[in-house]
């Protein structure tokens, strides 16, 4: 054996197997609610617009049309030796939320100059049922998109 008493080892099985339990717990606890977003189509659809241009419009089949929305990163969509770091056109969209921010969707799209795909995130805060959501690019420090519920 190696030189440890029987007792002594057994102990040090049941808290390792403790310790394995609490880490376990922990790690559960941390991921939160694995169901998705808490968010439905109905709170998503429709045309996000945001003083200065950008305009977002949601469709209920998973596809969205972007109007002047700040790319991610430099050269994502564009030609990088374009001025213009915007992004104007078809994107798709699911539920997602950007690290550490509220619930929201993602759109992908395809550079044109570079065929690299790109995300953009919009997070939403706020409730839907009363009117008063809003959303904001977590990576565009600019301006709240407000969704059109007459457009939706």
């Amino acid at each position: 054996m190696t030189g440890i008493s029987r007792s002594t080892h057994w102990l040090l099985v049941a808290s390792g197997g403790v310790t394995v339990a609490v880490v376990v717990a922990f790690l559960v606890a941390l991921g939160g609610d694995e169901s998705g977003s808490k968010l439905a189509a109905t709170d998503v659809r429709g045309v996000w617009s945001a003083d200065g241009g950008g305009r977002l419009t949601v469709r209920a089949d998973g596809s969205a049309e972007l109007e002047q929305v700040l790319e991610p990163e430099t050269g994502c969509g564009q030609a990088v030796d374009k001025v213009n770091l915007t992004y104007t056109g078809p994107a798709r969209w699911v539920f997602d939320t950007y690290p550490d921010e509220p619930d929201g969707v993602r759109f992908d799209y395809i550079g044109a100059g570079t065929g690299k795909k790109c995300s953009v995130y919009l997070s939403i805060v706020g409730s839907a049922e009363s009117g008063g959501a809003k959303g904001f690019l977590p990576h565009d420090p600019g301006p709240w998109y407000e969704r059109d519920v007459q457009g939706s």
